[in-house]
């Protein structure tokens, strides 16, 4: 039996008060979905977005220190550049470019943010004020002779039990403690006894003196900028303890790099190629021991074994 419903026998379904009611619903929750996506401050933004490679008057990090960026650039410059950096540098802008230059050809993430965003991140860097003037001496004064002493060599950074718990940390024989995927899948670092690590992310011999040295690592690891790294760690965050420990082992594989040879090989690579060598030359000798002999060389041998 089926039942049928009338429109008209049933308004308080289908009359326009329920129409309306729908509507009303549909327009607040897009409304609070709206005021979600932005109530956060540009301090808020900032942090969560730009704080793993950038400062506000405290210095340079991976990046520049925005401090009075907002009066360098037009901000119609900043939002394209802060939207996809790459898109300005390869427009041919200049000051797009020394800036690439001056910070290694490190490549800036795009930036999946709104225009209503990064404008409060401007207002944010804005109300940090102005760079403080550079002193200027009088030019008068007798300077005294700069003597210039010889480069120091560059010490490993931490104890070899911290480098070596970030080696573990590094290459997975220690697993995170959150869960996380171990560097050693999307990374790899030159130094002796390591297998070679992926090739989906930058080589990390050097990262440690590319992006800043220590406040740089732990602030990238605290908080990745890159889409790839912060997807792969939102729900796994590493813990300080091991972002203490890869960043001892970042430092030290940085440093001994200037000092020490080349690592020979790769092991597995190395070990697959002596098999794969053997293994030729058994083929090759099994197969120039048949070819040396008759097709019917069996046939051949009984037959000469009967006859005598």
């Amino acid at each position: 039996m089926k039942i049928k419903i009338n429109p008209a026998e049933w308004p308080w379904i289908f009359g326009n008060g329920t129409r309306k009611g729908i509507k009303v619903l549909l327009i607040g929750g897009a409304f609070l979905q709206f005021q979600t996506a932005h109530s956060q401050s540009g301090e808020e933004i900032f942090k969560t977005n730009c704080a793993a490679c950038h400062t506000v008057g405290d210095g340079k990090l991976v990046g520049p220190d925005l401090q009075g960026v907002t009066t360098k650039r037009k901000e119609d410059w900043l939002l394209k550049f802060i939207k996809s950096s790459q898109t300005v540098v390869k427009s041919g802008d200049a000051y797009a470019n020394a800036i690439f230059n001056e910070f290694n050809k490190m490549v800036m993430p795009d930036q999946a943010l709104s225009d209503a965003q990064i404008k409060s991140i401007l207002t944010f860097i804005a109300s940090k004020g102005e760079p403080a003037p550079k002193e200027v001496k009088p030019e008068n004064t007798t300077e005294e002779p700069v003597v210039t002493e010889a480069p120091k060599r560059k010490e490993p950074l931490a104890s070899v039990n911290l480098a070596e718990n970030g080696r573990l940390i590094f290459d997975g024989s220690i697993r995170l403690q959150n869960g996380g995927a171990s560097c050693i899948t999307c990374h790899h670092v030159s130094t002796p006894n390591m297998i070679s690590g992926g090739t989906l992310a930058k080589d990390l011999t050097k990262a440690y003196s590319r992006l800043g040295g220590e406040p740089g690592i732990k602030a990238i690891l605290s908080a990745p900028p890159f889409p790839a790294m912060g997807q792969a760690y939102k729900d796994k965050p590493l813990t300080e303890e091991e972002i203490s420990y890869l960043t001892a082992f970042l430092g030290n594989v940085d440093a001994a790099d200037l000092y020490t040879n080349p690592a020979e090989g790769d092991p597995l690579l190395v070990g697959g190629f002596s098999i794969f060598l053997v293994l030729i030359v058994i083929i090759a000798l099994v197969w120039f021991n048949k070819k040396n002999k008759m097709v019917k060389q069996e046939i051949y041998d009984r037959q000469t074994k009967a006859s005598n």
